[in-house]
Order: C-alpha cells, then structure tokens, then sequence
C-alpha cells in the first residue's frame, strides 16, 4: 500500500516538474535559392490564427502518458512569426511592395501549424491563403496549402532533441510557404492585375448623375439607357 502512494506520489511529480518551455523562432538556416518571379506587388497583409491553442504555442515533447516534457513556443504570437516569414518569401520573389504601395494584399490564415514527439517527430502545417485587390477588396486568388513530416527519433521522453523537433516544424512551415508563393495561379492573378469593376458606390454616383442629365433634358431617354447599359456592363 505504502509502495503504491510513493509510485503515485513520483508519478504525480514527473508531471508537475518535468515540463519546460524552449522559445524557437522558426527562421530556415539559411536563405532560399528561390528567383525571382515578378514585379513588386503585393503587400503582407494580416494574419490570424485559428487554432485551438494558446497564440504562441508550437508542440511539444511528450512522455509516454501523453504528457508534456519539454513545450515549444515563439517569444511573439505565431501569427506575427508567420506573418514575417512570409514578407520574407515575398521578398525572395521579387514580389514584396513597400508599404501602400502594392496593387495586391495578401492575407493568411493558420489553420494549423504544431510538432510533437513521443517516439517519432511530426510537423504539420496548414494555411489558407487569400489575394485580394487592395481598393476594391475583391478577392483575385485563394488556395488552402499544407505540409506534414514525419522521421524518426532516437529515442523519445527525455532523451529527445528539442533542436531538432524545432528544425523539423522551420521546414515543414517552409515547404507550405513555397508552395503557396509558387502556385502559379497565383503569379498569374497578379500578372492579370486588379479588375477594372466599379464599386457599387461609383456606380450608384454615376448612374445619379446620368438621371440628372436626363431629367434636365440633357440626356434624351434612349441616350440615357445607353449610358446605362454602358456602366452596368
């Protein structure tokens, strides 16, 4: 009976101590090879997380209880780490804009990024991503990419390398990123550029003033329904 409280009380303390926390950053040893691809264009725009997690929260390294050993997560909300890795992939391109000045915005938003090792090591990442035209916010490109790894690890628990869980979600995250950055979709809604459709608020002023004219009888009213067909088109 003795012996069963002490296991239970050695137990119970494995799971109160035995968890750290390790900050990783996420930024790939080195930098891509990738060439460019097209005018600067676009802006990074926001980007939101929508896991079911805390917001700087990456995995972590698990006992054989499933619990905690050792916790990876960003010193910044995840969103705000992804966030600049793709301003740096946009900019690898050749495709990243100043600030105010890109004809495109593009939006993320993560649906999953985590790693985790009990025995084996697996990353995976998923980001639904969205191109939209900045003045008139309609949506020219949207796509959901993701990526999974899983390899082997020389022994679980304790004897896990925080180091290299971490390596392995930088490039599962990097692989999703180059995949929605060379979609070529992608590359050619933004060769198309943005529409040349009005706002409805334009196209209520202009059709405003066309009855103006018509009711001053500078219009006549077949001229009119022409004028009208003509901004409706």
């Amino acid at each position: 009976m003795i012996s069963g409280k002490l296991a239970g009380l050695m137990l119970g303390g494995m799971f109160l101590v035995g968890c750290t926390t390790t900050p990783v950053s996420l930024d790939p040893a080195q930098g891509s090879d990738t060439v460019g691809v097209g005018s600067a264009n676009v802006e990074m725009g926001s980007v939101t997380d929508s896991r079911q997690h805390g917001s700087n929260w990456l995995g972590a390294i698990r006992g054989g209880f499933g619990n905690p050993l050792q916790t990876l997560e960003t010193e910044e909300p995840v969103s705000e780490v992804v966030r600049s890795q793709f301003n740096t992939g946009l900019e690898q391109r050749g495709m990243l804009a100043e600030e105010g000045e890109g004809a495109f915005i593009l939006e993320v938003d993560i649906e999953q990024l985590d790693s985790n090792q009990v025995m084996r090591r697996e990353a995976h990442s998923k980001l639904d991503v969205t191109l939209v035209e900045r003045g008139s916010r309609h949506i020219a490109y949207e796509n959901s990419v993701r990526s999974s790894n899983v390899e082997g690890g020389a022994g679980g628990g304790i004897f896990a390398s925080i180091e290299k869980l971490e390596e392995l979600l930088t490039r599962t995250l990097w692989e999703t990123i180059d995949e929605a950055l060379d979609d070529e979709r992608l590359h050619r809604a933004i060769a198309e550029g943005p529409s040349e459709t009005q706002s409805s608020s334009e196209l209520e002023a202009d059709l405003e003033a066309l009855r103006r004219l018509r009711d001053r009888g500078v219009l006549s009213e077949e001229e009119y329904r022409e004028r009208v067909l003509q901004l409706v088109d």
